[in-house]
């Protein structure tokens, strides 16, 4: 799940993301490894597509979008989506929710997985493009501390998202 920071820039309508989205299922590379590698993986994984829709009020207004694996879709906040950068970083993160959902692994608890789940969504995701490596790492480990943090505590988190970072880090499927 990627959570809402507050830019500058205002929000996106529904209309305005949905159309957006449309541009960017098109040509965005990235997103058609990871549509390619859900389908190979689970072809009805996504039967309820991808879709933008307002988030604040709901139980998902902290987030930018979020996979829901138990209605097999996934949702773009276009509340808090300020620009196509946004919008195509949080597709991305959230495209690797929903491959890494589908894929065998085996991690010593959820929150092992969760926190290598958050690692690979913010690396493949919203901290690809960051450099130097040390300041995009760091982008990574706060994104997977904050989100691990919801599901299992801080202290947690922390020591979760270390144990697991290496490895998850460097997990770079479907891409490889």
């Amino acid at each position: 799940m990627r959570l809402y920071e507050a830019p500058p820039l205002p929000p996106y309508s529904e209309e305005k993301c949905t159309n957006e989205l449309d541009r960017i299922l098109k040509t965005s590379p990235k997103v058609a490894v990871l549509l390619k590698g859900i389908q190979t993986l689970n072809k009805n994984a996504l039967s309820r597509g991808i879709t933008c829709r307002p988030c604040m009020g709901t139980n998902q207004e902290s987030r930018m979008g979020y996979y829901d694996s138990r209605y097999k879709r996934v949702v773009l906040c276009c509340d808090h989506i300020r620009s196509r950068d946004d919008l195509e970083d949080t597709l991305v993160h959230e495209l690797t929710h929903a491959f890494d959902s589908l894929r065998k692994g085996k991690f010593k608890s959820v929150c092992h997985l969760v926190a290598c789940g958050e690692i690979r969504a913010s690396a493949l995701g919203q901290c690809a493009d960051i450099t130097p490596e040390k300041k995009k790492n760091q982008c990574i480990w706060n994104d997977a501390v904050r989100s691990t943090e919801i599901h299992c505590g801080l202290e947690r988190a922390e020591k979760t998202v270390k144990e697991v970072f290496q490895n998850c880090v460097h997990d770079e499927t479907p891409f490889q």
